[in-house]
């Protein structure tokens, strides 16, 4: 199976490698229209972490799955 979805979530900033085995299959097998949309997600999820992050110090990573 190809790894092309998770390595492009990956590049948007999804941290696919703290998924689970069963996790990291699911995402691996969404359309290039839904790796698309999540990796879009993401990208404004990042962008606007930056004014969130000094209101909020704990450890938890602003991301969508």
């Amino acid at each position: 199976m190809s790894q092309a979805p998770l390595d492009a979530l990956r590049s948007a900033g999804t941290p696919v490698d703290l998924l689970s085995v069963s996790e990291r299959e699911v995402f691996n097998a969404l359309s290039p229209d839904e790796v698309a949309v999540l990796g879009s997600i993401q990208t404004r999820l990042n962008a606007v972490s930056a004014a969130v992050e000094g209101q909020v110090k704990d450890n938890q990573v602003n991301v969508l799955c």
